[in-house]
């Protein structure tokens, strides 16, 4: 009979318990479904539904409907001011705080914790769609006691501004805590990238699909009701019918392949330059033919686009998967088969429930037969690491056998920090600050592209290609940092502050670099290729910094409360960027430099309108490289070589 030792110290007591606790205080993670399900030999392939791939394509699928709709006012709002007679500032006021609705993302970031992801993603898609009709509603003028009153309907509209922010926030926060926790090293950056990259996306693509299926009769505010369609078959549907609830969420074997990511790289290619197509084929169109009405629908196209979008995410299922995925405490037990004592103690530290050691065992035997473990959503030591808690390299490399074995144990207690703990270390206000500046560089390409178009005296066809540049340039940073920044983990290198490989803040520095050079060029542009170059690069700079948060929030704060911690940073950096530098600064300097004498009282016109703008953005740039090494070192502990080992 198989004897179980205790622990001698009361303390690993409590820290079993909590490995099988949900991180949030609520009582253990079901295991005992997963344990009588049978499974394959090994080498043999695991049924689908016992993979993390219907997860994570799950939160891909929805990831495309945030950005969609959050980076889309700009296509619709010039209708919603003339439908509704409203003046320029008091479209300003709805935009404002649509993006200052940012600073309570923590609150849908914390439900997804706390009652899980289906009801994250489910619940966000419903809320939006709803959200969603009530504006089209208004905003078509279709309730007379609002329309009349413009106070009123700016009130209103900016209320329902604030339900369709956090009703994204909330899918958005479901999608990233799925990934931070269905994916292992290795995937997890590559798969943070390809959400980031669809988000990035999102606009352009919903844009080219409703130019598609746009009829005479539509304006752009039936864009609205499209974005609600999608909210529920793109995001509510899939996540109720295919996301476990709460109680039953487990973590599954990662299977996912670089085949995988491979085809979710080829899906966003195609949908980069069908985007670039589009709006190069509306600019020919519109030197072609001058009216609307000469524009015709083009299903096919809408088809098209819809099957670069879902078709490679559907194909995830049909992939071959990667069959040979072994946790560490598998590896550790068959390396220890033949000591019963070893076997013995690795069951304890596997599994903090006190009362069932047969399921331990059988749980064990289950992982020997076929090298893959199911296991409780835990976050890894790894993880947990803080600035607060550095070791030196000099006292690791005296470090005990037992301690060095203690340090690759993946399923140690570990000190998740929620949302109060993390913002009272140094290195989070240290991101925080490095990402709002960024943040809101990009913002002001976004929101003052066109009169920086219009005040250097460029053509108007500049405006759609450029955006759609830079949505493309933004979209090909986020996919490109999650992927680099994985594989950058592992290079073998010395010069980063860690014993091997570079660490994911790093790349923080090469975002506040490329900022610093794209708004310097701006700062200066007098020619189009010069200004369509320097707005490419921004956009580049820009959408570096959200994988980036996604992947350094889980890693260095844990992930049991992931979702309150990186949406805070999602928020915050985008209202308080956007306020700071697009409403603030890019506005007091244009209307500083407006002609009183000119042509026009509220345009103005001339290299001086964004100058300062642009340089105020690359002094706070150059602070950010700044902070970014500062964080870097900071953080040095958790990418030092104990954890990239780990991560191996």
């Amino acid at each position: 009979m198989t004897t179980v030792h205790r622990d001698e110290d009361d303390h690993d007591d409590d820290n079993h318990r909590d490995l099988v606790s949900d991180g949030d205080g609520d009582s253990p993670l079901n295991t005992s479904t997963q344990l009588q399900q049978q499974q394959p030999s090994s080498g043999t392939p695991l049924p689908l539904h016992q993979t993390n791939v219907p997860r994570v394509c799950c939160a891909i699928l929805a990831s495309i409907t945030t950005g969609g709709t959050t980076y889309a006012f700009g296509l619709y709002g010039d209708a919603l001011k003339k439908s509704l007679h409203l003046t320029q500032s008091q479209l300003d006021t709805i935009s404002a705080v649509f993006f200052s609705a940012g600073l309570l993302s923590f609150i849908p970031g914390g439900f997804a914790d706390k009652y899980g992801t289906r009801l994250g993603i489910s619940i966000g898609g419903v809320t939006g769609a709803l959200a969603l009709l009530s504006f089209w509603v208004v905003a078509k003028g279709w309730i007379p006691f609002l329309s009349n009153d413009p106070e009123i309907v700016v009130m209103v509209l900016s209320t329902l501004s604030v339900g369709i922010f956090l009703s994204c926030a909330l899918v958005t926060g479901s999608v990233f805590k799925i990934i931070s926790c269905q994916c292992g090293p290795g995937s997890k950056g590559s798969a943070v990238g390809v959400a980031k990259g669809f988000v990035g996306l999102g606009s352009g693509a919903y844009a080219c699909i409703f130019e598609s299926i746009r009829q005479p009769y539509m304006t752009e505010l039936d864009f609205l009701p499209m974005c609600a369609f999608f909210f529920i078959v793109a995001a509510s549907i899939p996540s109720w019918f295919i996301l476990p609830s709460k109680e039953h969420e487990t973590l599954v074997p990662d299977v996912l392949t670089p085949l995988h990511f491979r085809l979710m790289y080829a899906s966003l290619m195609v949908l980069a330059m069908l985007i670039i197509g589009n709006a190069l084929g509306q600019l020919h169109g519109d030197k072609t033919a001058k009216s609307n009405d000469a524009a015709h629908p083009s299903y096919f196209m809408a088809l098209l686009i819809l099957t670069a979008w879902w078709g490679p995410i559907v194909a995830q299922a049909f992939l071959p998967q990667k069959n040979d995925q072994r946790s560490p405490m598998a590896l550790n037990t068959e390396q220890d088969s033949n000591d019963e004592e070893d076997e013995e103690e690795t069951l304890l530290n596997y599994d903090g429930d006190d009362g069932n050691t047969n399921d331990r065992i059988s749980h064990s035997q289950s992982e020997m037969s076929t090298g893959i473990a199911m296991e409780p959503i835990l976050p890894s030591r790894l993880e947990a690491m803080s600035d607060d808690e550095f070791v030196d390299e000099e006292e690791a490399e005296y470090d005990t056998p037992q301690q060095q074995q203690r340090h690759d144990s993946t399923f140690e207690p570990v000190n998740d920090k929620n949302l109060m703990q993390m913002l009272s270390t140094s290195s989070a206000w240290m991101m925080l600050w490095s990402a709002t500046i960024l943040a809101g560089g990009g913002t002001v390409e976004t929101n003052n592209l066109g009169q920086m178009v219009e005040s250097l005296g460029f053509s108007k066809v500049v405006v759609p290609a450029t955006l759609a540049l830079f949505s493309v340039a933004q979209s090909g940073g986020r996919v490109i940092t999650g992927a680099i920044s994985e594989s950058a983990l592992n290079y073998n290198t010395r010069r980063c502050c860690i014993d091997k490989g570079i660490p994911r803040p790093f790349f923080f520095v090469v975002a506040s670099f490329a900022a610093v050079l794209s708004h310097a060029m701006l700062a200066t542009a007098t020619e189009e290729v010069y200004f369509v170059f320097g707005v490419t690069l921004s956009g580049i700079a820009f959408g570096m910094i959200w994988p980036l948060l996604v992947l350094c929030v889980g890693e260095i704060y844990g992930t049991a409360h992931v979702g309150a911690n990186y949406m805070f940073y999602d928020g915050v950096t985008s209202a308080g960027g956007t306020f700071l530098l697009s409403k603030v600064v890019a506005q007091e300097v244009y209307e500083g430099h407006i002609d009183p004498n000119g042509s026009s009282s509220t345009t103005c016109y001339g290299q001086a309108c964004f100058r300062e703008t642009h340089v105020v953005i690359v002094i706070l740039s150059l602070t950010c490289i700044v902070t970014s090494a500062m964080l870097q070192y900071k953080t040095r502990n958790v990418y030092n070589k104990t954890g990239s080992q780990r991560l191996n």
